[in-house]
C-alpha cells in the first residue's frame, strides 16, 4: 500500500455504505475521515483539511455542504437515480458514484477528482 498524501473525508454517509467506501479508500492509500456532523462550524473547521469529500445524495445538509468546502464533493447514493445525480451536479457535486460500488468507476473518481494517475492505479492487496 503506497501513501499517496491524500485525505478523504466521508460525510453523512449511512453506515454500511461508509464502511465500503472506507475500506476501498485504504486499500488506495488514501487517510480516510468520517464524520457525521455536518453542521455549520463542524465542516467549516475540516472543510480544509481534505481532498475529497463523499456524501450521501439524500442528507439534508448535501446542498450547505456543498457552498461550504472548496475540496470536490462526490455524492453517494445507495440508489442509482439521474434525477439525484443531476440535481446534486447542478448544486454543485465534482461526480456522483452509487453502490454497489465499481473499482473501476471508484478509480476514475479518485483520478479525476486528486489529480493523481498513482493514486489510481495503487494495487488492491
Amino acid at each position: 500500500m503506497t501513501d499517496t498524501g491524500k485525505c478523504v473525508l466521508l460525510a453523512g454517509i449511512e453506515p454500511k455504505l461508509a464502511q465500503e467506501l472506507h475500506e476501498y479508500l485504504l486499500s488506495r492509500g488514501l487517510t480516510v475521515h468520517e464524520t457525521t456532523c455536518l453542521e455549520t462550524d463542524c465542516i467549516n473547521s475540516q472543510a480544509d483539511r481534505f481532498d475529497l469529500v463523499f456524501c450521501e445524495t439524500h442528507h439534508p445538509d448535501l446542498e450547505r455542504l456543498l457552498h461550504a468546502v472548496s475540496s470536490p464533493v462526490v455524492v453517494v447514493s445507495r440508489v442509482p437515480e439521474v434525477n439525484d445525480w443531476l440535481d446534486a451536479m447542478d448544486a454543485g457535486a465534482a461526480d456522483y458514484c452509487a453502490a454497489p460500488f465499481e473499482r473501476e468507476q471508484l478509480d476514475w473518481i479518485l483520478e479525476s477528482n486528486l489529480g493523481s494517475r498513482k493514486t489510481a492505479s495503487v494495487a488492491v492487496a
